[in-house]
């Protein structure tokens, strides 16, 4: 497991959220267990982007080869 800095992590969340259509606020994760990491992000669905029906949900990363997926 990577020791990530806040930073690092921050980015690395952020980048797994462009991946997945995911507008995240780059505050900072709560980390749930080791290797997993807890934060909040709109989906930037038809609903948000179109019509402006965007929501703020929870979402979890888990570190996997030095880079964050979703769970």
């Amino acid at each position: 497991m990577t020791n990530f800095t806040q930073s690092s992590l921050i980015e690395s969340i952020s980048e797994c959220c462009d991946k997945n259509r995911l507008s995240y606020g780059n505050l900072s994760p709560t980390q749930m267990s080791p290797g997993v990491w807890e934060f909040s992000a709109v989906p930037m669905d038809d609903e948000c982007s179109k019509h402006g029906h965007c929501r703020q949900q929870r979402y979890y990363v888990k570190e996997v080869d030095n880079k964050m997926v979703l769970c």
